[in-house]
């Protein structure tokens, strides 16, 4: 073969061995960087799949603290609380149902009639030295008290708490009876049928009798009209606070 062909020829050669090559390793690069890139995907769905499921409002914590207040019933609000102030709520929910708002101090009934809000407490109102620790339940109607009549009606009976603004009276004392029986007096000082001397020594000695067996007329129910306040605030039991 002459000189010049065969130097063409053979630099023709080397030049297809050498793209041979050059595919050879751009194939071997490709299909690795393909093999790369399916490792990556597989191990991002292995990651989301093995992610642990969280609760709708993402806090364990808030949850089980909501599943607990939920749990919460009127008895076992009350199972700690002094044997006087357990017997009345335990009346009251016997008489008028559960609770409207419970807490850990208070159970608040509204509109359970003739009362417009009725209050049992943990807590006793203290109002004397001999009679202390024993007004844990308090009692609402509406009842608009004439001006002149506010400090009448608190001579009687400090007890009474007298909301004008509202229209509402109420009466905190150890028993519903003895709600009723402060009230109906309440009602007659106001019309001036009984002075406030008059209606303490009877709801003295009416007092006396019931507890001895007796029954009347002044405790088992109220003598006049008692209308729910369209003025009524809804008290929460955060709100209901001891007063002195």
């Amino acid at each position: 073969m002459e000189p010049d062909r065969l130097n063409r020829y053979t630099g023709g050669a080397r030049k297809e061995v050498h793209m041979k090559r050059i595919i050879e390793t751009t194939q071997h690069h490709t299909a690795a960087g393909l093999g790369l890139a399916a490792l990556v995907v597989a191990a991002a769905t292995v990651a989301l799949f093995a992610q642990p499921q969280t609760t709708p409002s993402g806090n364990p914590e808030r949850m089980e603290t909501q599943s607990s207040q939920s749990a919460q019933t009127p008895e076992t609000i009350i199972k700690d609380w002094p044997e006087r102030a357990r017997s009345i709520a335990r009346t009251m929910i016997e008489k008028y149902g559960d609770p409207d708002r419970i807490s850990d101090d208070v159970m608040v009934w509204y509109n359970n009639s003739p009362w417009q809000k009725t209050v049992v407490y943990r807590k006793a109102w203290p109002h004397s030295i001999m009679m202390r620790d024993k007004d844990y339940l308090e009692q609402t109607i509406g009842y608009q008290v004439p001006n002149d009549k506010v400090n009448e009606l608190k001579r009687f009976d400090k007890r009474l708490d007298i909301i004008q603004t509202s229209g509402e009276l109420s009466s905190r004392s150890e028993s519903e009876s003895m709600n009723i029986l402060a009230l109906n007096l309440a009602d007659e000082i106001v019309h001036d049928r009984r002075s406030v001397e008059e209606a303490r020594d009877f709801y003295r000695e009416t007092e006396r009798l019931t507890r001895s067996g007796k029954s009347s007329k002044y405790v088992e129910g109220l003598l006049f009209d008692a209308r729910i306040s369209t003025n009524s605030r809804r008290y929460e039991p955060e709100d209901v606070e001891m007063r002195e």
